[in-house]
């Protein structure tokens, strides 16, 4: 971009008043046809809406953006306009569309030139609103707030948001003044006064999110309705634990929520988008449930959830009543502990249940789960086994093919689940690859251990090695110990050998060594045995 700014067209015919029609522009969005615009109020109507509703979107002076859109493309007749879709003179490629014609520039002591450029062609008007748009909130790849003088939180009215684009959007420093004449002559500062429609719900106040802020104001009352006043960056709450108890749904899409921060009692409006909210898995269920009779308070939603949820009841109250279920939701907090609640239908109503004050009646294996570092491997055999998503016959579990489909690979397990059942089942990934599944061990080979008794006394050498709770690459999974290094030219009773074999036929051995009161597994060229 010419002076690292975007360029622009600035055409003289347009600001006396000059209009010529023009040919139906090929628009893939059908929302604005600039169909022989001949007049500039014809173009504006034509315009309007959509300036509007995309202004909206992103905090910006619809009459700023109109006044652009009017000076830079001599409404709808300019070359770039015709051939390019191009409104605003944004030079560059649009998803590698570009159109190259003759541009007015400045140089950075004032003076007029004109140079050959690229300026991006566009699909449609829309895209091209769009993209001007973007660029207001996120500025330029050096500088991402480049544009923030024009956004309607830091911009007192239209022409403080002018001022801010001359020398900047242009290189010409009156470029503030062609687009306030163009304002005033067209009085499309009334398109700045059409606020918001917003619909709101109150919440109970006890759900919360994590502020994260970035790019987004607090406010008084939702952004763009009447006394709404910015109250500063949301990014200066960034990481706190905030308490929702009010959702506004606003007419441009965007779900605004009222917060305050734990401990105090000041409230804040803030966009959806400057919050997060905890990981929510949803899975669909088909199975039927008995309520138990704990105490536990039923909800609209998801507790917790963007939804915010309010109170249908306590579970407590429907004791031995089956209900059916028709969805699971796993709640993933931030500190990655997890829960889960169900969709039960109570009568002829649907609301949420916390998993433990229901009782699943399909008899699914119980399982016990023991994570593991993920890097001991084995190969799969696969005859007769299929691939999980989760362990066979619990919640949720869908058969994802056969494992003979791996067969002969090299897969990584990095979680173990002992089914009731006396099966071991394993978590595997191939390697390269970011894909689980679930394999009862049947379908895996695992190296060949051989393991004969000792009763030595060997010492630490101070080699670096680490020390495992299981024999390394063992069809049980094994943890870090520590390293014998920290032990060195210690003692330890030896009192078992393991040989392994690895698939080339080649030979390793690992020793299980006594270090204080526990056992662990240490390999061979850790320790030597004492003659």
């Amino acid at each position: 971009m010419g002076n690292r700014k975007i360029a622009k067209i600035i055409t003289a015919t347009f600001i006396a008043g000059v209009g010529v029609g023009v040919t139906s522009l090929p628009l893939i969005n059908q929302d604005i046809s600039v169909a022989k615009a001949s007049t500039a109020d014809e173009f504006i109507n034509k315009m309007s809406s959509s300036i509007q509703s995309t202004s909206k979107k992103n905090n910006l002076y619809s009459s700023v953006t109109l006044a652009q859109m009017l000076l830079e493309c001599s409404y709808g007749q300019s070359e770039l306009a015709v051939k390019a879709n191009n409104y605003f003179g944004i030079k560059g490629s649009y998803y590698g569309a570009s159109y190259s014609k003759k541009s007015l520039e400045y140089d950075k002591n004032g003076k007029p030139y004109y140079a050959v450029s690229k300026f991006k062609k566009y699909p449609s008007a829309q895209a091209s609103i769009d993209d001007y748009a973007y660029h207001m909130r996120h500025g330029v790849s050096w500088d991402h707030n480049y544009y923030s003088g024009v956004w309607r939180e830091n911009a007192k009215d239209y022409k403080a948001a002018t001022k801010a684009l001359s020398s900047r959007y242009s290189t010409s420093s009156s470029y503030h003044d062609s687009l306030n004449k163009l304002i005033s002559k067209y009085r499309l500062d009334k398109l700045d006064n059409s606020y918001s429609k917003v619909s709101f719900n109150d919440a109970t106040g006890s759900e919360s999110a994590q502020v994260v802020g970035a790019g987004y104001d607090l406010y008084n009352h939702v952004s763009n309705t009447d006394s709404s006043v910015s109250q500063g960056p949301a990014s200066k709450l960034a990481g706190k634990h905030v308490y929702l108890d009010c959702t506004g749904a606003k007419d441009d899409g965007t779900m605004w929520y009222r917060i305050r921060v734990g401990g105090t009692s000041t409230k804040y409006w803030v966009d959806g988008r400057a919050l997060q909210f905890r990981q929510i898995d949803y899975s669909s269920m088909n199975v039927i449930g008995k309520f138990d009779g704990t105490s536990s308070d039923l909800r609209s939603h998801v507790y917790n959830s963007e939804w915010l949820s309010n109170s249908r009841g306590n579970a407590q109250q429907y004791r031995n009543q089956t209900t059916k279920i028709d969805q699971k939701a796993v709640i993933t907090d931030y500190s990655g502990s997890k829960s889960t609640m169900y969709r039960v239908l109570v009568g002829n109503k649907t609301m949420w249940a916390s998993s433990w004050a229901v009782e699943l009646q399909q008899n699914y294996s119980k399982v016990s789960f023991n994570d593991a570092t993920g890097s001991e491997s084995a190969q799969v055999v696969g005859a007769g086994y299929d691939l999980y998503n989760h362990v066979s016959n619990t919640d949720s579990s869908v058969s994802q093919g056969p494992a003979s489909k791996l067969v002969g690979k090299r897969v990584y397990l990095d979680c173990t689940g002992a089914k009731d059942d006396g099966t071991m089942w394993y978590r595997i990934r191939v390697g390269g690859t970011s894909t689980k599944y679930w394999v009862d061990g049947r379908a895996l080979q695992f190296r060949q251990i051989d393991y004969s008794s000792m009763n030595v006394i060997g010492t630490f050498d101070g080699t670096s090695s680490d020390l495992r709770s299981h024999v390394y690459n063992s069809e049980w999974l094994s943890n870090s110990r520590g390293n014998a290094q920290q032990y060195r030219n210690q003692k330890t009773k030896i009192d078992q050998k393991a040989v392994i074999t690895d698939y080339s036929g080649s030979k390793s051995v690992m020793y299980r060594v006594l270090v204080g009161n526990k056992t662990m597994w240490a390999s061979s060229w850790a320790v030597n045995i004492n003659k």
